[in-house]
């Protein structure tokens, strides 16, 4: 199993940095199709309560950076379903990942939270974890999974910094 901590911070409160990165319809747009260059993301199923948002999204990312020995066994059209809960109370976004290939045999899940710095920074943390159980190939498959991750994580960081600026939301 690999596992991952990635963390940034943010000039906003974190009332601004969950309405836009689960609510802002803008944002998401721009953040999975322009910045991510995703061919395709789509919200399936959400439910809003004042104390939760429970959602579906299906998802497809790039799979043109993918090793021969991982593409062949993912295939060209690859895709995710991911399934998350954020306690809108508590600030956490619990989220598990449902591979289109081989399901059965991967496990992905993970937690995103916000810690407050002060009345106007926060900090995001993403705690990420993969398991394959694939002969061979597994730990590749995991590996590469935590760094596209990361790296997924890394330009959003940078887009949601120059987004909270143009909006006018930045502290």
């Amino acid at each position: 199993m690999a596992t991952t901590r990635i963390q940034h911070d943010f000039d906003c409160t974190e009332a601004t940095f969950w309405q836009i990165s689960f609510f802002d319809e803008e944002f998401s747009r721009r953040l999975y199709f322009d910045t991510l260059r995703f061919p395709s993301w789509r919200l399936v199923d959400q439910q809003v309560t004042d104390d939760a948002l429970q959602r579906k999204v299906q998802v497809q990312p790039p799979v043109d950076n993918m090793p021969g020995p991982i593409r062949k066994v993912l295939g060209d059209r690859f895709s995710y379903v991911e399934e998350g809960r954020l306690d809108r109370r508590q600030n956490r976004y619990r989220f598990r990942i449902i591979p289109s290939t081989m399901p059965d045999k991967t496990h992905i899940s993970g937690e995103m939270y916000t810690e407050r710095l002060d009345d106007k920074r926060i900090r995001r943390i993403v705690e990420f974890s993969v398991e394959v159980k694939v002969l061979m190939i597994g730990k590749l498959i995991e590996q590469k999974t935590i760094e596209d991750t990361r790296a997924s994580y890394e330009k959003m960081a940078v887009f949601l910094r120059s987004y909270l600026k143009e909006k006018g939301q930045a502290s």
